[in-house]
């Protein structure tokens, strides 16, 4: 079994920089950053203070704060945890230092939380999967509880045999101890979304492998053959398609699946599954719905909350908070089979408005404080002054006077007229 990440250096501050670096991209606006900015005004030696606690293992700051948070659409409980800025810079020294750990462990078709993938790049795939001839059925699957129900051993047990670097294991464990409860991940850190990815993987090349093969023997020449029971999977975090030619083969991979879960990393699957045919229902999955020959559309939920937003923004006058809900639904629409829907409600145009009040508001809030400077000729070299000196005395020197001026013309149309001789 390869090892990964045995040489990380994470407890550099150079490595550690990187990651302050990474994490205020963006979110130096905040007001919890700001806060911690104006107490730790110099990084480079935020970052040797943090390395020495990495090298050393005493961590500071870690604490976690948790809130209740409703689903708008579907009505589902979760508790949200709210870490603090050294904790989350602690979260993207680890998650930097594992990187290539879960570049080789994550699956192509595993697409929540990963940079270049999310819901933009599971429709893509979905939409070219339903326009081809073997896909007949599919089966989704969904983990209950999956954040909370992580085996906080097994994941370990996990890290020991695939991570090398001692220091690294000890902080990733510290981090995963902190969490709430004795088993588990913190819904909203930035490490759990990639262990969570990481946990997943292993079911993931599991249905890759041959064990979701089935032999078959032919009746009339006693012939061997082996096919896989399914043709495409993807997972968006713990939600799983599968797709398959035959409904009696994906029953059977799913049975498989729903065992090895069970058995391996000890996830329990929601029992309301069945296989569906998809030219008869569409495929319901990471908000949108998918029917045969590539035809994408908006699921129920999500479109009803979005033709309600721009009806709003409309009627009434624009507001920051809704302006920046039309753009968070306007995506749906544009990827959507939506155009006669946008045409008619004039979602463009009040997108349009919308993105207008947003760039004032910013501009307002952020006003330029670095306007171009005038050009200022006492910053000009001696040999720029002089080469310029000297070229308009010697065009001054053999150009002729010239004592006439020319009449301007008045329309479009009017001939050039002559020279006027000035009067001396």
């Amino acid at each position: 079994m390869k090892t990964h990440c045995k040489h990380t250096r994470c407890e550099t501050p150079a490595f550690v920089r990187r990651a302050i670096d990474h994490y205020l991209k963006g979110k130096r606006s905040r007001r919890d950053v700001t806060r911690f900015l104006e107490t730790h005004p110099d990084l480079d030696l935020l970052a040797e203070r943090i390395a020495d606690e990495i090298r050393e293992g005493r961590y500071r700051d870690t604490r976690i704060t948790y809130f209740n948070r409703i689903e708008p659409i579907s009505g589902k409980h979760r508790v949200i945890g709210r870490e603090s800025v050294r904790r989350q810079i602690y979260d993207h020294v680890a998650v930097m230092a594992l990187q290539p750990l879960f570049d080789a462990k994550v699956g192509r078709w595993q697409t929540a939380s990963i940079p270049n993938r999310g819901t933009i790049d599971a429709r893509r795939a979905i939409k070219r999967w339903t326009r081809e001839r073997s896909s007949k059925w599919f089966v989704k699957l969904d983990v209950r509880k999956y954040y909370p129900s992580i085996d906080r051993t097994t994941l370990k047990a996990m890290l020991t045999r695939d991570v090398g670097d001692p220091i690294l294991l000890r902080l990733v464990f510290h981090l995963i101890d902190r969490y709430q409860g004795d088993n588990g991940l913190n819904i909203g850190s930035y490490l759990s979304q990639w262990l969570a990815n990481y946990y997943l993987s292993h079911a993931y090349h599991w249905i890759e492998s041959p064990a979701m093969t089935i032999e078959r023997t032919s009746r009339r020449t006693g012939e061997i053959t082996r096919r896989r029971l399914i043709t495409h999977q993807l997972w968006y975090m713990d939600d799983l398609l599968l797709i398959g030619t035959s409904k009696r083969d994906l029953k059977i991979a799913a049975r498989r699946t729903v065992r090895y879960l069970k058995d391996r990393l000890r996830l329990d699957v929601h029992e309301e599954w069945n296989c569906k045919r998809l030219d008869l229902e569409p495929i319901d999955m990471v908000g949108y719905t998918f029917r045969p020959h590539g035809r994408v559309n908006i699921r129920s939920g999500v479109f009803l909350r979005a033709r309600r937003t721009f009806s709003r923004a409309r009627r009434r006058p624009m507001t920051e908070r809704l302006a920046r809900r039309c753009c968070s639904y306007y995506g749906y629409l544009r990827n959507s089979d939506s155009i006669r829907c946008r045409r008619r409600h004039r979602i463009d145009h009040t997108m349009r408005r919308a993105t207008r009040y947003l760039s004032i508001q910013h501009r307002k809030e952020k006003p330029c404080s670095r306007p171009y400077p005038a050009p200022n000729p006492s910053k000009r070299s001696a040999t720029t002054r002089a080469a310029t000196a000297s070229r308009t005395s010697a065009s001054a020197a053999t150009s002729p006077p010239s004592c006439t001026r020319t009449a301007i013309p008045r329309g479009r149309n009017t001939p050039p007229t002559k020279p006027i001789p000035c009067a001396t």
